[in-house]
């Protein structure tokens, strides 16, 4: 076989990738067809792929990409389980929801179907979505999987050919709506059906021994491409340190990521993560494995054929126990957040390697930076104004912000970064299917990190639970600390805007001023005008219940900001303020711009003011023995933004390149020379969490101590404590 894939035809090669390609596609669009689901039809959480017979990934289509890698794991153990008995036959398909077998939680569900030509099996193909409906208790109430529905190993919905009845009425009949959860399950047989066929198809037009080789050499390919891309990166280590908060309690958790590079292989280390929590709020480790490959997928190999091999040079240690690797039977309803915040922690050490490798192009701040967790969440339970039970998820966090980069900002409202072709439902299809009226979704405020390229700006969005009487929707705590974001070399995690909460109302004060035409279309008008009070967290809990004219605000995620944010020209900042993306209080804040009556950037007295707050960053630096600049020295290195790694006296220093500084020893963490300043959360924002509680995350900033340009932007958590000055770049040198 190896033989075969050095002497294959390239042309036939590359017809046969992107006919595969379009097929996989084709299936998925059945897929969307034919689902029942507003995140699978309009957002996309969906995926079709192929395999070879053991297992392998051959390629995965654009759609939800933890899908594809989590298959891989769900068809190596189903073959091994249950290959023998009752074995796999033509025209069979698997069902499978388990996530301590493959995906994030048991609303993640997959069809397999095994390809069989002339009765030998030459390859698999995989049909998963996203289902919100599997019974057990709602969303963010579970404490054991047991809790959270059906959970199937691996179960034949297709046998021979033949639709089973039984087993399709056995699996929808524990569920709330179960029509809807049918339709889902037979849109998984729909989109492999036409996989299935098209790929045999392929095997006509090519015949078998090119499609085996072909598929062989996609995996070959993709492994041959990584390791390239790897070994013309630089060696070292970079680390990452992301925070969130858990479901039933204002319970802080930190996720920890050290990656190392070492020629042709990368490794990624969790150690320090901290334990499985108490609530749904963990990740197995199938979940982990697959959005490890996610977030490298978007990152790093995205060049790189979508096939298992391109994972080949990678080695990931996770502790059993923590939260990425939870111990059964740990409920992991909230897996796909945990992932998220996994990926961010990957996706900011892939970033500043391959800032330190040159490939400017390449590189984005996070794209998943909240302000804060807490309040409402996605997830409702009740029935709509015509009967029908509800418990789907509005996924407007499919409209995100994309991280800033070196070169410009980040994309407003872009997507997310877990599915290359997602989307968010038309607000008129959410009033039709939910008991909403939408009073406002457009951008948020001061929702963009803040950067001398800005991040992407995320949504916010009011709206009002209508026609309803037991609605309900998810709830946990407000605990004050930004999380699953990162700025880039100045550039702030996220912006501070945007207000997460569930208002109580008085139904006879709402109706009589929406009928003179009055609503409220942000959360500071709420406010102001005294549309309802905040829910108190005495009140809330796994669920909170939304009467009928009550009021619900919340952000998506926005863009990490790249660089300093005085950096920033006053053109562009103009261009956001007359947009909405900032207001002039952001603009006066973290980017030092001076704001008149009429909403004009003031650039003279811009530059004057930019330049006290430089010489103010640098207060409480006590004088330096010696002044030492050096603009001549060699440069070895350029790992940073701002800091360039240059040879002085045979040894390898940290150099400011805006001023020529000499920070210190280049075999050290350049923050042990930089000046230092802790600000509290409560500082940086308009609005206060709703419940009254105080932030527990702090910013921490490093500046250059000689002229002040702002290096990096950190969050701490002390209540978690640990390392302040977190040594995030380590750059082996000779």
């Amino acid at each position: 076989m190896a033989t075969a894939t050095e002497t294959i035809d390239p042309v036939k090669y590359e017809i046969f990738m992107h006919r595969l390609w379009a097929i996989g596609e084709e299936g998925r669009i059945a897929l969307q067809r034919v689902s029942a689901s507003p995140i699978v039809v309009q957002g996309g959480e969906c995926m079709q792929s192929f395999y070879d017979p053991s297992g392998r990934m051959i390629l995965a289509c654009s759609g939800h990409l933890r899908f594809a890698a989590a298959t891989s794991d769900a068809i190596k153990k189903i073959v091994g389980w249950f290959g023998i008995d009752p074995g796999f036959h033509d025209g069979d398909q698997i069902f499978n929801n388990d996530p301590y077998v493959a995906g994030s939680h048991t609303y993640d569900q997959m069809v397999i179907k095994p390809i069989f030509y002339e009765g030998r099996l030459i390859a698999w193909t995989a049909s998963s979505s996203h289902t919100a409906d599997t019974g057990g208790v709602m969303r963010g109430a579970a404490t054991e999987i047991f809790h959270e529905g059906i959970r199937i190993l691996g179960l034949k919905i297709v046998e021979q050919g033949q639709f089973r009845n039984d087993v399709c009425k056995t699996i929808v009949e524990q569920c709330r709506d179960p029509y809807y959860v049918e339709l889902d399950l037979r849109s998984r047989i729909a989109g492999n059906n036409v996989s299935a066929q098209r790929f045999l198809e392929l095997v006509g037009q090519f015949g078998i021994e090119f499609v085996e080789a072909a598929s062989q050499k996609m995996i070959d390919d993709s492994e041959r491409m990584s390791r390239a891309k790897l070994r013309s990166l630089p060696d070292g280590t970079w680390r990452s340190r992301m925070f969130a908060s858990g479901m039933r309690r204002p319970e802080p958790y930190q996720i920890i990521c050290e990656m190392t590079k070492s020629g042709e292989s990368l490794s990624f280390d969790f150690s320090g993560t901290s334990p499985q929590l108490r609530d749904d709020q963990n990740s197995t480790l199938p979940s982990t494995l697959a959005h490890v490959t996610l977030a490298l997928t978007n990152t790093l190999f995205w060049d790189v054929p979508w096939s298992d091999g391109k994972m080949v040079p990678v080695s990931v240690s996770v502790p059993e126990g923590t939260l990425l690797n939870a111990k059964f039977p740990a409920a992991c309803g909230g897996a796909p957040r945990v992932g998220q915040i996994l990926v961010s922690a990957v996706s900011e050490c892939v970033a500043k390697m391959l800032y330190a490798g040159g490939r400017y192009e390449d590189i984005n701040a996070g794209w998943q930076g909240l302000w804060y967790e807490g309040g409402p969440g996605y997830f409702y339970g009740g029935h709509t104004r015509q009967g029908i039970p509800v418990a789907q998820g509005l996924y407007d966090i499919h409209g995100g912000g994309f991280g800033a980069a070196p070169l410009r900002d980040g994309v407003d409202s872009g997507g997310h970064s877990n599915i290359p072709s997602g989307g968010i439902s038309d607000v008129e299809w959410i009033e039709l299917q939910y008991p909403f009226l939408y009073l406002t979704r457009n951008h948020a405020p001061n929702g963009a990190g803040y950067g001398t390229h800005r991040g992407g700006d995320g949504t916010h969005r009011v709206y009002m639970a209508y026609g309803t009487q037991d609605l309900s929707v998810d709830f946990r705590p407000y605990a004050g600390i930004p999380n699953g974001g990162f700025g880039l070399f100045g550039g702030y995690p996220a912006g501070s805007g945007g207000l997460r909460a569930v208002w109580r109302t008085d139904a006879d004060d709402v109706r009589r001023r929406m009928s003179r035409g009055e609503y409220p279309n942000s959360p500071a008008q709420i406010l102001k005008e005294k549309w309802g009070e905040a829910l108190p967290r005495t009140e809330s809990g796994p669920h909170a219940q939304v009467p009928e004219w009550g009021l619900i605000s919340d952000f998506t995620q926005g863009g990490g900001g790249f660089g300093d944010p005085l950096e920033r020209s006053a053109e562009s900042l103009q261009r956001d303020l007359d947009a909405g993306i900032f207001n002039s209080w952001a603009a006066g804040r973290f980017f030092g711009a001076v704001v008149g009556n009429d909403g004009k950037v003031d650039e003279a007295a811009t530059k004057n003011k930019r330049a006290e707050l430089r010489a103010a960053r640098l207060d409480n630096v006590s004088k330096r023995a010696e002044s030492h600049k050096s603009s001549g020295a060699k440069v070895l290195a350029q790992p940073h933004a701002e800091l360039d790694i240059v040879e002085e006296s045979g040894a390898p220093v940290w150099r400011c390149r805006q001023c020529g500084e000499l920070l210190g020893s280049a075999k050290k963490n350049y923050k042990e020379f930089a000046c230092s300043v802790t600000e509290p959360l409560d500082t940086v924002t308009e609005f206060g969490l709703p419940s009254g509680d105080p932030f527990i995350g702090e910013f921490v900033y490093y500046f250059c101590p000689s002229c002040g340009i702002q290096l990096q932007v950190d969050v701490y958590c002390p209540q978690l404590g640990g390392e302040r000055q977190w040594w995030d770049i380590q750059i082996q040198l000779p």
